[in-house]
């Protein structure tokens, strides 16, 4: 059974610590932020976070607003609502 789960990422003046909140969950992530890649408008498409916060990757599950990945740590890359 396919489940999504939305990802929503905050980041302060200071993007050297990143909120995350998960659909799937009630409690937020603070976790240290080691690099932003934005576009050219200044928006971050991928945040590469210092710890690994998600698990393997499970084929059922599909990402709203940012999908997780990475071996080592986390790197959130922002979801194309128009590429699903």
């Amino acid at each position: 059974m396919a489940s999504t789960v939305s990802i929503s990422v905050s980041l302060g003046t200071d993007p050297t610590v990143a909120t995350i909140r998960k659909s799937n969950s009630s409690t937020p992530i603070v976790a240290d932020v080691l690099g932003v890649e934005a576009d050219k408008e200044g928006v971050p498409n991928k945040i590469y976070l210092r710890s690994k916060i998600h698990g393997n990757k499970d084929k059922s599950v599909t990402y709203e607003g940012w999908e997780p990945s990475g071996a080592i740590s986390t790197i959130l890359t922002r979801v194309d609502k128009g590429a699903a």
